[in-house]
């Protein structure tokens, strides 16, 4: 069977009742008179309530009208299609519980069902996709023009090849990477995007990686090459030729034994980096993304690590909720300061030294 019978009444009934009930309902559909303020909750927000009254709220009232009109049409779009989505839905009833036809019958039915439900979605939904898109593509620059001389790039080309040497990218068919932010802090050249690493496994295509990858120049070249990452599991069929050339490293602490594995091409510089110092602060980077996996590697002069998160760190607030960047703007400094505490937390700061 391609779905299960199980996950067939799950997909079905979470598509009916959760995709479209928020235009359904007209909610948010008119425009709100809030006045607009920026509070500095946090440290790394300091200053950016003047940046805030000075480039972005100006900008309010033209996206929040953007926003309103998005929604209305829209919501046009959703009646249009309301009685060719209600046949689908009647049809997809019928093969799902009346039917009595075979499990591939009903299964042949269904993915036409949802290739009629997923055509519309995609149609009613385009217009709501370009004004987040308009969002990212004009007002997250101005957002990471407060750090300093930082380049935001909301779409990018697949890039995740020319990191094959670092020993840390698994294997994969297919990429989709995008978010992309450039920049200089403390002296260390930074680079980061997101990135969904897919491969085909049988009839369906699973995820081998999702998450953000950090770059980051040091004015140091390392002698060999030392990888960390977090265990054998997800990446037991592609161990064995990644970790060739390289010889394991035994840790000081049990415990981080237990964390990670490590291998290098130079014993000595490896025990020099990898300190017990240096794991524990890899351990609160990992808490720090939510718990997730996190993997590195020093090559030439550079840091590669690539970080495990499910959701996706660079996007737009609702466009149900009134438009005003504060939300915007609060989260894509938060995940920025995460990004900061790398350098921070890991002491690559070239004044300080590894």
């Amino acid at each position: 069977m391609v779905i299960s019978k199980i996950g067939r009444h799950r997909i079905f009934w979470k598509f009916v009742f959760g995709s479209f009930y928020s235009l359904l309902t007209g909610r948010a559909i008119s425009s709100q008179s809030a006045i607009q303020v920026f509070t500095e909750d946090e440290p790394y927000e300091v200053g950016f309530a003047e940046h805030y009254e000075k480039h972005l709220k100006p900008r309010v009232v033209e996206f929040e009208n953007a926003r309103i009109a998005a929604l209305k049409e829209a919501r046009s779009r959703l009646f249009k299609m309301l009685p060719v989505m209600g046949a689908a839905l009647i049809f997809g009833i019928y093969a799902l519980f009346l039917s009595g036809w075979s499990d591939d019958e009903t299964d042949v039915s269904m993915l036409g069902v949802f290739g009629v439900l997923f055509g519309a979605g995609w149609w009613i939904n385009k217009t709501l996709k370009q004004y987040q898109t308009s969002i990212k593509s004009d007002i997250f620059p101005i957002i990471v023009s407060f750090l300093g001389e930082y380049q935001y790039t909301a779409e990018i080309d697949d890039r995740i090849d020319q990191y094959d040497d670092f020993g840390i990218v698994p294997s994969h068919k297919s990429e989709s990477s995008e978010d992309q932010i450039v920049g200089t802090y403390k002296g260390v050249h930074l680079d980061l995007f997101e990135t969904h690493l897919t491969k085909r496994n049988g009839r369906s295509t699973a995820t081998v990686f999702k998450g953000i990858v950090i770059t980051l120049s040091l004015n140091k070249r390392f002698e060999g090459k030392t990888i960390v990452k977090k265990d054998r599991g997800r990446l037991a069929n592609w161990v064995s030729d990644k970790f060739s050339s390289l010889e394991p490293v035994n840790l000081e602490d049990p415990r981080f034994e237990k964390e990670f594995e490590v291998y290098s091409t130079d014993q000595v510089e490896a025990r020099y980096l990898l300190t017990t110092s240096f794991m524990e602060r890899l351990i609160d980077l990992r808490e720090g993304f939510g718990g997730q996996g996190i993997q590195c590697s020093f090559y030439q002069n550079q840091l590669l690590m690539m970080i495990s998160i499910e959701r996706d760190m660079f996007e737009p607030g609702s466009i149900f909720e009134h438009e005003d960047f504060v939300d915007d703007a609060k989260s894509l400094l938060k995940e920025m300061n995460i990004i900061y505490q790398i350098v921070d937390t890991l002491h690559l700061d070239l004044d300080v030294g590894l």
